[in-house]
């Protein structure tokens, strides 16, 4: 690609905007979207609620969450626009969720509130290993990214996963997975690729002040602004939307000009293949999710400052799709 710094952002921007499918009268509930997530525990169930919104609230139809029995009331409160199903420490539950709700789901994202509680980790594995087999798309997060470290096969034979690790969570991976330290390499990009390249099929999106993406061939950034605020919530939004983003981009290789028309994107046709093409489906929804979740954050932190928090960046949703 010949395109670089504001020229490329921008039109990878465009890019984002064109993977937004059209709404029209022949679509059926379902069909832009059925994104689960595994997680929630007694202590952490904000999380799971928040990755969950997050992928209604961009566009998803359905939203399901599949958390301990101790989670699920408190998340049911929260909303009763999430399907919440108990199961992650049933004696049924890899059962339940292989036989039953893992064949209608898209995409799968693991990790938000999970906790470290050892039975619920092998359970997680267990449904991880099912979700392969049936080609679902995979957003691991959180405490799923230290699964990955306790469990470095867990991911064999996926056709697509993206790891969102934080500065902290990158560390270890690096170190479990590469037994090096990030500032061993040259640069962070170097390390983030060679993180995604110790995987197969697997996009690493390093969060930071640039995010940074790389399926361990090719690499992208995201500085579109954010805000300064860091408070807990923010990495739960961006998994979720993710996982949205991810069926959406997929979606939109089988008709990237009818999308495209539809979402009144400035550019040609030929450049939307071309990008799409260069880059890839996966990459391009983890710029789309990136770029997006920071536009929230900096409209919400516009409006409330010091005093935001996740609630205010899921409120500008509607805002930000307008504005990409």
């Amino acid at each position: 690609m010949s395109m670089r710094g504001a020229s490329l952002q921008s039109q990878l921007r465009d890019l984002a905007k064109s993977i937004v499918p059209p709404l029209t009268v022949s679509q059926h509930k379902g069909q832009l979207g059925r994104i689960g997530v595994v997680g929630g525990s007694k202590e952490y169930t904000g999380a799971p609620y928040y990755a969950g919104i997050s992928s209604l609230k961009l566009g998803a139809d359905l939203s399901f969450i599949f958390c301990t029995e101790s989670a699920a009331t408190p998340i049911k409160t929260y909303s009763p626009e999430l399907i919440v199903i108990p199961l992650l420490d049933t004696d049924d539950g890899v059962e339940t969720m292989t036989s039953h709700w893992l064949p209608r789901l898209h995409a799968l994202v693991v990790g938000p509130g999970l906790g470290r509680e050892k039975t619920v980790h092998q359970v997680t594995y267990n449904i991880v290993k099912e979700a392969i087999k049936r080609s679902l798309h995979l957003v691991i997060d959180a405490d799923g990214l230290q699964l990955v470290i306790d469990s470095p096969d867990v991911l064999d034979g996926c056709k697509v996963a993206v790891l969102t690790p934080n500065v902290a969570e990158f560390k270890r991976l690096c170190q479990a997975r590469l037994e090096k330290e990030p500032a061993e390499f040259a640069a962070l990009p170097e390390a983030v690729m060679a993180l995604a390249k110790s995987f197969e099929n697997v996009t690493v999106v390093l969060k930071g002040a640039v995010d940074i993406i790389s399926d361990g061939e090719k690499s992208m950034t995201c500085d579109i602004p954010g805000s300064f605020r860091r408070c807990g919530g923010q990495g739960d939004v961006l998994s979720g939307s993710m996982a949205t983003w991810l069926h959406w981009a997929l979606l939109s290789t089988r008709a990237p000009a009818e999308q495209a028309s539809a979402a009144g994107v400035s550019f040609s046709h030929h450049m939307s293949r071309t990008l799409l093409k260069h880059y890839g489906p996966v990459m391009s929804a983890a710029y789309a999710a990136c770029s997006f979740t920071r536009t929230c954050s900096r409209m919400a932190f516009e409006a409330q400052g010091r005093t935001m928090t996740t609630p205010d960046l899921i409120a500008n949703f509607s805002k930000a799709l307008a504005e990409l």
